[in-house]
C-alpha cells in the first residue's frame, strides 16, 4: 500500500544527510543526534497533538449537534414512555461535550500541534539550507566550513522552541483590573511591589 505525501520523511532526510560527509565523524553524529532527532521529535509531537485535537474537537462538534436533536426528540408525543432514553442521551452528549472541551482547554493540543509543526518545519528548513549551502550558508564553499554556523543555528532553534513550549504550556495567571492602578486602563500589566 502506497503512503501519501509526508511533511517529514526521515529516511529521505537521512539519505540526504549521508551525502554530507564531514572529516570529523563526530560532526556527522551531531547532525543525526541533534538536527535529525529534533526534526523527528517535533514532527511526531505535532502529529500526535493534531489527532488528539481533531478527535476532541470532533466530539464537541458532533455532541453539540446531537444535543438539540435529542432534546427535540424527547418532546415528541410519539416517543411516549421512551422519552427518558433521549433525556439520558442528551445528558450524556452534554457531558461528552463538556469533558472534551475541558480536556482541550487543559492540554492545549491545538496550540501544541501548531507550535510543534512550526518548529519541525523551521529546523527542517535550516537543514535544507545547510545541505544546499544557501541562505546564511551561501558564504561557505563546503559543508565543513558551514558546520559551525549550522550547529549554532540548530541549537538556537532548539533553545527558542523550548522557551516557546514552556510559555505555551504554562498556565497564565488570571488578569484582574485593579482600580487603584493608573496603568491598568492603558493595557500595561499591573505590577505589585518592587521586587
Amino acid at each position: 500500500m502506497k503512503r501519501g505525501p509526508q511533511l517529514v520523511d526521515l529516511e529521505e532526510l537521512k539519505t540526504l544527510m549521508t551525502g554530507v560527509q564531514l572529516s570529523d565523524v563526530k560532526l556527522n553524529e551531531y547532525i543525526n543526534a541533534r538536527w535529525l532527532k529534533y526534526v523527528e521529535w517535533w514532527d511526531s509531537r505535532s502529529r500526535q497533538a493534531k489527532w488528539k485535537y481533531l478527535g476532541l474537537r470532533s466530539a464537541v462538534v458532533i455532541g453539540g449537534a446531537l444535543i438539540p436533536a435529542l432534546v427535540g426528540l424527547r418532546e415528541l408525543p410519539q416517543i411516549g414512555k421512551y422519552a427518558w432514553i433521549f433525556a439520558v442521551a442528551s445528558i450524556a452528549a452534554s457531558l461528552v461535550v463538556a469533558i472534551c472541551t475541558g480536556l482541550e482547554s487543559l492540554f492545549g493540543f491545538g496550540d501544541i500541534w501548531r507550535e510543534k509543526r512550526m518548529a519541525a518545519e523551521l529546523i527542517k528548513s535550516e537543514g535544507f539550507s545547510f545541505l544546499q549551502l544557501t541562505g546564511g550558508y551561501a558564504q561557505f564553499r563546503t559543508h565543513e566550513e558551514a558546520h559551525k554556523l549550522f550547529a549554532q543555528n540548530v541549537e538556537d532553534l532548539i533553545r527558542h522552541e523550548i522557551k516557546d513550549y514552556i510559555l505555551a504550556v504554562t498556565p497564565r495567571p488570571p488578569t484582574s483590573k485593579d482600580s487603584n492602578d493608573s496603568l491598568s486602563g492603558l493595557g500595561a500589566p499591573a505590577t505589585k511591589g518592587t521586587g
